[in-house]
């Protein structure tokens, strides 16, 4: 049974990241009002934006490179969170013209709320 838990677990670990470049946008909306709706109901904006791909507009608060990945916060909240964006290690080579403070929109998959509104698979639009 070890066994067989493991190997899901490597998959899943090891599974191809999903390429959304070619996805439709389900949803336009800023960084703030995406926030507020994780944080004020998040029962509610689970099903409003749960596993849909979404574009966000935002301020860039920082940029978290680790290894091939990288990582953009946007619209952090002042008492903290925001939104994470998660890019894949070849959609991280568009983070060398992406500075602190710059207005983008970010297309990815919203993967719910953990302290932070989370979207994998990230490229950017804008």
């Amino acid at each position: 049974m070890a066994l067989v838990c493991l190997a899901v677990a490597w998959y899943w670990y090891n599974k191809p990241r999903e390429d959304i470049s070619g996805k439709n946008t389900q949803l336009f909306i800023s960084a703030a009002l995406l926030y507020e709706g994780y944080h004020s109901d998040e029962t509610a904006a689970d099903e409003r934006f749960l596993n849909k791909v979404i574009e966000v507009k935002g301020r860039v608060d920082d940029i978290i490179l680790n290894g091939n990945d990288a990582v953009l916060m946007l619209g952090m909240q002042p008492g903290g969170g925001g939104i994470s964006c998660f890019f894949s290690p070849a959609s991280s080579l568009e983070m060398n013209h992406i500075k602190e403070g710059m207005e983008v929109v970010v297309k990815g998959k919203c993967t719910g709320f953990n302290m932070d509104v989370n979207l994998t698979d990230c490229i950017i639009i804008l």
